[in-house]
């Protein structure tokens, strides 16, 4: 669940406010790129981390197979592999491994090594972590797991999925899995060193390591804390909670980076790293949601903005309310409460739809910093569309359709339910108070409260089915609509499971277009998704986030790509002067 967002994030990257030199005219620490921000990072294990600050340091101490061709989510640039074929019926994914590369401590890259990483990964299967997109397209949809009711997959299962030929290493898919790619070029597919990682302890290849490593208690990594990766970049300190600094790999077998050292410092507070930029002691900073508009104002910033993201907001409803819930009031349709299959009518969902407002939320919530999006799947990934059908703020029709509702008892008695929005997210809280204010309006017998939860207990009581309608998000794991139609609208989603929204059509076609290897049938079985997420209004989708990336003139190298979503991705294209 560390993917999934309760609140909207913007990543804010800002390179110095002010002029910012040292006394002799020089920039100040040219070699050295620093960060300060105040989240630390999960783990330094590739299979394991499954959160953005830690992929952003694993990507610059490991390499992947391939990596994004500048700011696409769709194109790839050799990196460990040098060419690369997938067979006709895209089951079979060939790449050939670079030689001459080394580890940080002088190893040979192998394709033994490429082997091993993704063999491990799948042996380590952390609960928490991303190994679950390896699963489904190595064993097959429905399978995300290697932990099953008779037990563990059996190791030669998992081994015979990924085979050295020469200097070949070659994945054999269940199914045809388009991004496939995009999965490999994430920090999940870094490469690690076999021999190091089995001296600290890791994997050996055996049965009997393989039960010992299986999903391993929190921060059990053995390669938890420490890293040997081939990236241009390596580890010189993790101390957490205070700083992680790496130094640049002189033998890289790509260009050398810029910078000497990356040094990320973490800091809680804003005033700190404020001040931290204005003295120059740092190049970067995380700058909070409402100071954006101030720095964007500051002389010598080079702005990039309404960069889509690849993260989305929506209402949801849950369709079956777990009667133990304490905001549905009476459980009547009786003015004083809602029954726990209220959503269940189409035309309580289209009556709320037609009630939101989304140019005022845009507006007051996001700033400006959003757009309206009629379907989970996001602009910047393949397979969008802005045409297709959406909702706007009609009350006509909000009041049409809720007089429908219920064969007329809901507008003749009224009802009263709560909706909830994380603790600190602010835009939750004005998506609520739309729709409270504007259904009032239709009819002063509709009574919504508004309430507000921690993250963990909203998680908890959603997977119940304690919410009758809430807040909530998603981010991307990789740049593909299944990434995002799957878990809101597929029956075993996590959205949708959560809500008990359940259509054996929408699963079909879902699980069609995932294995389907023909790019013109992958867009009509999506055209048919969003039409059916129009029809069907699982729920609400409010907008999708436009990053804002602020700059100080003077850094050089910076192309945006969606699924570098952190700073810290960007050290080794970046420079200073």
């Amino acid at each position: 669940m560390k993917k999934k967002v309760a609140s909207i994030i913007i990543i804010i990257i800002c390179f110095s406010l002010l002029p910012l030199f040292a006394c002799n005219g020089e920039i100040k620490n040219p070699g050295t790129f620093v960060i300060a921000c105040p989240f630390d990072i999960g783990s330094l294990d590739p299979a394991y981390a499954y959160d953005v600050e830690s992929a952003g340091q694993i990507l610059n101490i490991y390499d992947t197979l391939i990596e994004f061709d500048g700011n696409s989510t769709s194109k790839f640039v050799p990196s460990l592999a040098t060419e690369w074929t997938i067979s006709e019926d895209g089951k079979t994914y060939r790449f050939k491994i670079r030689d001459g590369v080394t580890f940080h401590n002088g190893n040979p890259l192998t394709p033994e090594d490429v082997e091993y990483s993704s063999e491990r990964g799948m042996v380590q299967d952390y609960v928490l972590g991303p190994q679950w997109m390896f699963f489904e397209p190595l064993f097959g949809l429905g399978t995300y797991t290697s932990r099953t009711e008779d037990g563990l997959v059996p190791l030669e299962e998992i081994t015979s999925k990924v085979e050295v030929d020469g200097q070949w290493v070659q994945f054999n898919l269940a199914t045809p899995y388009e991004p496939f790619l995009q999965i490999l070029a994430s920090s999940w597919g870094s490469v690690v060193d076999k021999d190091w990682c089995i001296q600290n302890g890791d994997w050996n290849g055996t049965e009997e390591s393989y039960e010992a490593l299986n999903d391993p208690a929190p921060g059990g990594s053995p390669i938890h804390s420490i890293a040997n990766g081939s990236g241009p970049f390596q580890l010189e300190l993790w101390e957490p909670g205070v700083q992680i600094t790496l130094t640049r790999n002189d033998d890289y077998w790509g260009e050398p980076a810029s910078f000497e050292r990356v040094v990320t410092q973490i800091v809680d507070e804003w005033g700190t790293r404020k001040l931290m930029l204005q003295l120059g002691d740092a190049d970067c900073v995380l700058v909070p949601f409402e100071q954006i508009q101030e720095t964007k104002e500051m002389p010598g910033i080079l702005v990039y903005e309404n960069e889509p993201a690849l993260l989305n907001q929506a209402l949801f409803f849950q369709f079956d309310i777990d009667p133990t819930s304490t905001l549905i009031g009476t459980g009547q349709l009786d003015g004083n409460g809602i029954p726990t299959d209220f959503f269940t009518d189409i035309d309580v969902r289209k009556g709320f739809a037609y009630a939101f407002d989304w140019e005022a939320y845009i507006e007051d919530a996001m700033t400006g910093y959003g757009e309206q999006i009629s379907s989970p799947m996001v602009n910047g990934i393949p397979y969008y569309r802005p045409d297709w059908p959406s909702y706007e703020l009609d009350l006509a029709q909000a009041e049409a359709h809720l007089r429908a509702a219920w064969d007329g008892l809901l507008w003749e008695n009224g009802f009263e339910i709560t909706l909830v929005h994380a603790s600190g997210d602010i835009t939750g809280k004005i998506a609520c108070e739309i729709l409270q204010n504007n259904l009032f309006e239709i009819n002063p017998l509709f009574k919504i409260n508004i309430q507000l939860m921690g993250w963990p207990t909203i998680l908890s009581e959603m997977t119940i089915g304690r919410l009758p309608m809430y807040s909530n998000g998603w981010t991307a794991d990789y740049a593909d609509p299944h990434n995002f139609v799957f878990p809101y609208m597929h029956s075993q989603g996590t959205f949708a499971q959560a809500q008990r929204y359940s259509n054996e059509a929408v699963d079909d076609l879902i699980e069609q277009a995932i294995s389907s290897n023909n790019h013109t049938e992958r867009q009509a079985l999506y055209d048919q998704l969003a039409e059916l997420y129009y029809e069907e209004v699982p729920s609400i989708m409010i907008d999708q986030v436009l990053g804002v990336y602020l700059f100080r003139d003077w850094i050089n190298g910076f192309v945006y790509n969606p699924m570098r979503p952190v700073y810290a991705m960007y050290a080794y294209y970046l420079s200073k002067g």
